[in-house]
C-alpha cells in the first residue's frame, strides 16, 4: 500500500509539473484500457493455468465458480446500496448516482494493483474474472440504472434492456482478452515463451501507470470544498467502512477460500469507479456529486484499505 501510494503522490506531482496533463492523462487512460489492462488479464489467466500445472492439489476452485462467486458479489453490492442508499436519506434526484457508485468500485484500476501487491497472480486470477463481470454489469445494470438505456427516460425496463449497446458490452478489450485468458485456461494452451513474456512485461505496465493516472485525476480538484458537503462525508464513511464489513460477514456464508474471499472483501473496499463520471456525463446525472465521490472514496481508500484488511483479517 505505502508503494502504491507513493506512485499515487508522484501521479498528483507530475499533474502539477503538466507532464501529466489532459492529453497526457488520455492516452495513458486509453493504453491501460486497450493494451495493458487486457495483456494483464491474460497474463493472469496463464500464470494460474502454469501454477495448477505444477501444484495440481491447489485447483480448488472451477472457473464455473468464479464466475457465480462474482455475479454474488454484485448481487450483494446491490442489496447492501438500497439499504445505505435509504440510510443516507439522499435527494431523489441523486438517489441512482448514490446507489451507482456504491456498486461499481474502481476493481481495474485500483483493484488490480492493490489485489496483485496483495495477494499475488492467484488474487490477480480472481480479481480478472470478477473484472468480467463488472463490465457485464455496468454496461447493463448499470446503465438502466442511470437511466441511459433507453432514448426515451420513461420507456419501460424491458426496452431500455433492449437499448443496451450489446455489441459494444462484448467487444470491449477487457471481455474479449477475458474470453482468450479462459479458453488458454479452460484448454491449457501452452504460449510460445516470447509472446508469454511480452504479454506478462505489457501487464506489469498496469500497476504503475494506472496510480499515475489515479494521482493525475486527483489533481486540482479541491478536498477543502467537496468536505463541505456533510452527506458526502457520511456517505464515505459508510461505504468505505461499514459497507466492507457487513460485505465480509455475508460473503463468508457464501464462500469460505483463504484467498478468494479477502479477494471479494478487498474489490469491495474499492473507491468509487471513474466510469461514474463518464455515466453522469453522458446520461445527464450530478457530474459535480460523482466527481466528489471519485475523490474523497480514493482519497479515503488509503487509509480505510490496511484498515479494513486489519480488522478482518
Amino acid at each position: 500500500m505505502g508503494k502504491l501510494f507513493l506512485l499515487l503522490l508522484l501521479g498528483v506531482f507530475l499533474a502539477k509539473l503538466e507532464i501529466l496533463d489532459l492529453h497526457t492523462k488520455q492516452k495513458l487512460t486509453k493504453l491501460l484500457l486497450y493494451v495493458t489492462t487486457p495483456m494483464m488479464m491474460i497474463d493472469a489467466f496463464y500464470d494460474r493455468m502454469l501454477m495448477l500445472e505444477s501444484q495440481p492439489e491447489q485447483s480448488g476452485l472451477g472457473v464455473g465458480m468464479l464466475f457465480v462467486y462474482s455475479f454474488a458479489f454484485y448481487l450483494i453490492l446491490i442489496a447492501l446500496s438500497l439499504i445505505l442508499v435509504f440510510a443516507l436519506r439522499a435527494a431523489k434526484k441523486d438517489r441512482r448516482l448514490y446507489t451507482f457508485m456504491t456498486i461499481f468500485g474502481n476493481v481495474g484500476f485500483m483493484g488490480f494493483p492493490v489485489v496483485s501487491s496483495v495477494f499475488g497472480t492467484e488474487g490477480l486470477f480472481y480479481a480478472a474474472i470478477l473484472n468480467s463481470v463488472f463490465n457485464i454489469f455496468v454496461y447493463t445494470f448499470g446503465v438502466v440504472l442511470m437511466g441511459g438505456a433507453g432514448a426515451d427516460a420513461s420507456a419501460s425496463k424491458t426496452e431500455q434492456l433492449r437499448a443496451i449497446p450489446w455489441k459494444k458490452l462484448l467487444l470491449t478489450p477487457a471481455v474479449l482478452c477475458t474470453a482468450v485468458g479462459l479458453l488458454i485456461f479452460i484448454f491449457r494452451i501452452r504460449l510460445p515463451e516470447i509472446l508469454a513474456d511480452t504479454c506478462d512485461t505489457l501487464g506489469g505496465l498496469t500497476s504503475p501507470l494506472a496510480m499515475l493516472v489515479v494521482g493525475a485525476n486527483l489533481n486540482g480538484m479541491k478536498g477543502r470544498d467537496m468536505l463541505k458537503n456533510m452527506r458526502m462525508n457520511v456517505y464515505v464513511l459508510l461505504r468505505q467502512i461499514a459497507l466492507p464489513l457487513v460485505f465480509w460477514v455475508l460473503i463468508r456464508l457464501i464462500v469460505n477460500h483463504p484467498v478468494l474471499t479477502p479477494t471479494l472483501l478487498l474489490l469491495s473496499c474499492m473507491p468509487v469507479a471513474n466510469t461514474t463520471a463518464l455515466f453522469a456525463t453522458e446520461y445527464g446525472g450530478n457530474e459535480k456529486l460523482a466527481s466528489q465521490g471519485i475523490f474523497l472514496t480514493t482519497l479515503f481508500s488509503l487509509v480505510s484499505f490496511p484498515l479494513i484488511m486489519w480488522i478482518c483479517l
